[in-house]
């Protein structure tokens, strides 16, 4: 069965390095509204053809798309008005395993021989699910389900292949794309799709969910609730990445008040490590933030970031001036795969200096 790309325990692109996959968790934290929105759609029997769900990394596009498709798909869920569908419910497994035959994830595929993913989802894996909606449905339901995470990743061929399924879609099927980005997405795969952009969940709320998981000290829960932006997985992500990525960020900005190369080269060795990948992109976000955090405080003398304000006299224009230093690093390094020791210890060094 095409579905089963797991099935030798390969690594799946749609899934953060330490975090379960999304497939794999039961419970959303947060809204509530969007999930109303979608059961009233089903219930009204009017259900638009694909959804484009949109918010930050980490938020819950993911989690809520498979508790979309579980529904549609025949799950039962604990109350009419809920997406709540247990894990004991045999479509629910079937999902999970990616083993149910009316369900199709579209994702990057991993490269064995290379042993990478592709850096872009194929054309030739978008005509796949052309040949899905094509063939006689492989189970009985009403409901054929293809969830594309994340469309940011489709290239130019594979996107414009996407917008002639959107297009012409065949009769009892769900599109559901997930992105980051939306307005890099073609205008006419937007115009076609029924937005349902998920919105920052609480502190309180995250730091509530935080504290039940039983996830570290209060002090680093504080951290990565300030620093996860409102998006529950990016703040469990941050908590599992607590020694590689808070620490490293707390023990850096309370030693800006003096030099320490070694400091910035150990993190910088650590962040480039292709184990970190994950823990790096966690740490240009939380470098960012906690700049910005210091440039507001020391303009209005407030200060609510993730650790305690830099013992260091610095302008507000110093500290904004740093904060572009990172977001121009960041972009370079991206764009023309730079060294990426050379790239952080760099700025690193160039922010203590400054």
């Amino acid at each position: 069965m095409r579905q089963i790309e797991n099935a030798e325990n390969l690594p799946e692109a749609d899934c953060a390095d330490g975090c379960a996959h999304p497939r794999e968790v039961y419970q959303l934290l947060g809204h509530e509204s969007a999930e109303d929105r979608f059961l009233t759609a089903y219930r009204s029997g009017r259900m638009h053809h694909a959804w484009l769900l949109t918010g930050p990394k980490g938020i819950g596009k993911a989690t809520l798309a498979y508790r979309m498709a579980r529904k549609l798909l025949g799950g039962e869920s604990l109350l009419k008005t809920s997406l709540d569908i247990p894990k004991s419910d045999p479509i629910a497994q079937r999902v999970e395993a990616l083993t149910h035959g009316n369900l199709f994830v579209l994702r990057r595929p991993y490269d064995v021989k290379l042993k990478r993913f592709r850096q872009d989802i194929p054309v030739d894996r978008v005509r796949e699910v052309s040949g899905f909606f094509q063939e006689t449905a492989a189970e009985t339901g009403q409901w054929r389900v293809c969830i594309i995470d994340s469309a940011d990743e489709l290239n130019r061929n594979s996107e414009n292949a996407i917008l002639k399924l959107l297009e012409e879609p065949p009769s009892n099927t769900l599109f559901i794309l997930i992105s980051s980005a939306p307005g890099r997405l073609l205008p006419t795969i937007r115009s076609r799709c029924l937005n349902l952009e998920l919105r920052a969940v609480p502190d309180a709320q995250i730091g509530s969910w935080l504290s039940e998981q039983g996830c570290g000290s209060p002090e680093l829960m504080t951290a990565a609730v300030k620093l996860s932006r409102g998006a529950p997985g990016k703040a469990l992500a941050l908590v599992q990445n607590a020694d590689t990525v808070l620490r490293s960020l707390s023990d850096y900005i309370g030693s800006l008040s003096r030099m320490d190369n070694a400091m910035d080269m150990s993190i910088a060795k650590i962040m480039a490590s292709k184990k970190n990948e994950t823990a790096r992109g966690l740490f240009w976000d939380g470098l960012g933030d906690t700049l910005h955090a210091n440039a507001l405080h020391a303009a209005t003398g407030t200060y609510e970031g993730p650790f305690s304000p830099a013992q260091i006299k610095r302008s507000p224009k110093t500290w904004q001036e740093n904060h572009a230093r990172l977001r121009d690093a960041r972009r370079a390094e991206a764009a023309i795969n730079m060294d990426k020791t050379a790239t952080m210890f760099e700025l690193l060094s160039s922010i203590r200096a400054a």
